[in-house]
């Protein structure tokens, strides 16, 4: 009983320290999934100078609109579209401080840093976020949000100016709902923007921008930030020091004051709209001839390779004189132009386009690929889906995807050579989404494809599905890999059959050793005493004669001794080849008697497969042995017969013979037939009394070589292998 009580006790002890540990082991996961969430969070970007080495890490960062590259540690945008961007980070960052210096490489634009942005799309202010920068138009250090719609709250003047080809040092940092801008000059005269929205935005990632300029960046680092870092940006002595200002405060809209609005109005008030504008769909009811010249007001939607414009009724291609205002996607516009009627939808000539004021991107229509061939969305930027079925690259660096949507072919076109470069890594048979203006134009549609898609981003092809497994690509990796397998298995099976002849041959060399030390040299030393015997006998007695008798009896047990050795080591067989090692052996069998022995071949001689080899020049000896020691003949005849799938080897004697049906299989035609069974071979025995016995036996070869082949260039030495495991 007290031994039971210890063992309960020693249980419990067991389960309570199980318990412990596991205990200890989930708050540890715990721990370690919270420091690695609060990480994830953790602005860490480290590095920019050497990433930037080796060029722009498209898989960190992310291009909306511009021309971006990256060149000895600094990053440019040589393009001077209207809200370029370039984005990085995560969408969990909180509160953090971001440091580059800025040179601006044109005029009347901006550049700077973005913080706390998400749902970035390719347009003019078509993000939420905050942007600081610096503007040369006014010379000024602006902050402000943009929330697919840009609200300036801060312009701090920068007395030394704003000028292309000079380096600024920016900071913008964000903590809690407080961010703070300062724009340091090479003399060190600091310009600070500050600002409080307490309907601030509590995350996001962090990015570059300009707008309508070039612009380059260096020296770019990205921490978290405390608020002893806000602290020391709000005691920084600026040489304007604008109070820090809250924004809507006591006002049920915040965006309502209006100091953070006039700049918009003003644009508005220069950019009036012409009241005689027609809604696009309308374009389709005028005349075909002769050309109506038309206005109609829209929001672009593409600028290259042609210029569309859409409204809330449809789209438009615009062919614009030389010298019109350059415009951006997203940009509302003004166009004037003669309306030419196509199928689907009309094309403006010798239009002018007049830029109104900077409007969200349209937002695309989604459809299928079977309403797009319809014709119904020409002109319009819509969404489908469909799956590669191939790529084809052109000159300047275009691509085009050709996809299909059950039986329902297309094209999406890629006119810009980035584009195109980032299209290459999408493999046949992946389901994509693609973003675009659908046209119906030969131009680009071919008279087999209804309709086409002109991309413009990176982002307007997304893969939703990738493609199946089982595809040309795997089927040849599957092949190799079976391949591979098989041959290693070839290998193996050597390996094992290597093996195995060299423990038969090690057995069979140490039976021959046995045999010769034990059984050959006791016929040896018997006959040897016999003999002397023999000679002390009287020459006319009995007893010597009987003593010559035993002596003889004794000489061909020594014989078959040695033959019985022999066939233990057939070194003939693997030197020389089938045919000579039996004529040798039956030349050794009938050594010292009187009986003809000849082989021929026919067919073409090849080396057989070594259990095939061994099993024929078994049944051979055996049969040889069996002619001599039961048929006494004058003739024994060998044919070895070579064909294309099989081999076969015939023994006739002209001896005694005997009756098959009457006479028992002895040992000897039991193991014949056993070896014969071993190769799946065909084993025949004829033979009638005084008329000598026929012994056929016929093996069909292995239909495939590879194994002999490999075997022959992996081993050289694989003739030498030759397994005797049909004697065993």
């Amino acid at each position: 009983m007290r031994g039971d009580l210890k063992r309960s006790t020693t249980t419990r002890r067991i389960t309570a320290a199980s318990y412990g540990v596991l205990l200890v082991g989930v708050i540890a996961l715990a721990a370690y999934s919270v420091v690695s969430i609060r990480r994830a969070r953790e602005p860490r970007f480290d590095g920019f100078s050497s990433q930037m080495s080796n060029g722009l890490d498209k898989s960190k960062w992310q291009t909306l609109g511009g021309t971006w590259r990256a060149d000895n540690g600094t990053i440019q945008n040589i393009s001077d579209d209207r809200g370029a961007r370039l984005m990085n980070g995560s969408s969990h960052w909180r509160n953090y401080v971001v440091d580059t210096d800025v040179q601006l490489l044109g005029e009347a634009g901006d550049a700077g840093i973005l913080i706390r942005s998400s749902q970035e799309e390719t347009g003019v202010d078509s993000y939420h976020g905050y942007f600081a920068g610096l503007r040369d138009i006014d010379e000024t250090l602006i902050l402000g949000r943009a929330d697919y719609g840009w609200h300036e709250f801060q312009t701090i003047p920068v007395h030394s100016g704003v000028h292309a080809g000079t380096w600024f040092h920016l900071r913008l940092l964000a903590y809690g709902c407080d961010f703070v801008a300062t724009a340091t000059t090479p003399t060190g005269e600091v310009s600070k923007a500050i600002l409080r929205d307490p309907t601030c935005l509590p995350s996001g990632r962090f990015g570059l921008q300009s707008y309508s300029t070039g612009a380059v960046w260096k020296n770019l680092q990205v921490r978290p930030a405390t608020e002893q870092d806000l602290e020391a940006m709000l005691a920084v002595r600026a040489s304007t020091a604008p109070e820090f200002r809250q924004f809507g405060q006591g006002t049920a809209d915040p965006w309502s004051e209006r100091r953070f609005i006039e700049p918009m109005l003003r644009e508005l008030r220069n950019h009036r709209t012409d009241p005689d504008a027609r809604p696009i769909a309308d374009l389709r009811l005028l005349p075909s001839t002769p050309l109506s010249h038309v206005t109609v007001d829209g929001v672009v939607t593409l600028v290259s390779p042609t210029l569309f414009v859409q409204d809330a009724s449809g789209g438009v291609a615009v062919a614009t004189a030389p010298g019109n205002t350059a415009v951006q996607i997203g940009d509302a516009v003004e166009v004037n132009g003669d309306a030419e009627q196509h199928d689907f939808s009309s094309t403006l000539r010798n239009a002018s386009v007049r830029l109104l004021w900077s409007h969200a991107p349209v937002a695309p229509v989604s459809v299928t690929a079977a309403q797009a061939a319809t014709g119904g969305f020409d002109a319009q930027y819509i969404e489908t889906e469909g799956r590669l079925v191939e790529q084809q690259h052109g000159g300047g660096g275009s691509v085009q995807l050709r996809l299909m949507e059950g039986s329902q072919p297309f094209l999406a076109i890629a006119e810009s050579a980035g584009l195109a470069e980032t299209l290459r890594s999408l493999e046949p048979g992946s389901r994509l989404r693609v973003r675009g203006i659908c046209v119906t134009d030969r131009a680009f549609a071919h008279n087999e494809i209804p309709f086409a898609v002109l991309m413009r981003t990176v982002d307007d092809a997304k893969v939703i599905e990738p493609p199946p497994w089982w595809g040309t690509r795997h089927e040849v990796e599957l092949f190799i890999a079976l391949l591979a397998i098989f041959l290693a298995a070839q290998v193996a099976y050597t390996l094992v059959k290597r093996s195995q002849w060299r423990a038969i041959s090690s057995e069979r060399e140490r039976l021959a050793l046995e045999m010769h030390d034990t059984l050959a040299q006791s016929y040896a030393g018997l006959g040897f005493q016999l003999e002397a015997l023999c000679r002390q006998a009287d020459p006319d007695s009995r007893m010597r004669r009987n003593l010559e008798a035993t002596v003889e009896l004794v000489r061909s047990g020594h014989q078959e001794a040695r033959r019985n050795i022999a066939a233990l080591r057939p070194t003939n067989l693997e030197r020389m080849g089938l045919a000579k090692a039996l004529e040798l052996a039956a030349y050794a069998i009938v050594r010292d008697g009187a009986i003809d022995v000849s082989m021929s071949v026919k067919g073409e001689a090849q080396r057989l497969p070594q259990n095939i080899g061994d099993v024929f020049y078994r049944i051979g000896q055996e049969a040889i042995a069996n002619a001599v020691r039961h048929g006494k003949p004058g003739h024994i005849r060998m044919k070895l017969i070579f064909g294309k799938s099989s081999v076969m080897l015939m023994i006739r004697d002209d001896g005694a013979g005997f009756s098959v049906p009457d006479h028992p299989a002895g040992f000897g035609i039991r193991g014949m037939m056993r070896r014969a069974e071993r190769v799946h071979a065909q084993l025949h025995v004829r033979s009638l009394p005084g008329a000598g016995t026929t012994v056929v036996v016929r093996a069909e070869l292995p239909k495939s070589r590879l194994s002999t082949w490999w075997k022959k260039v992996s081993f050289r030495d694989g003739e030498k292998q030759r397994s005797h495991e049909g004697s065993l």
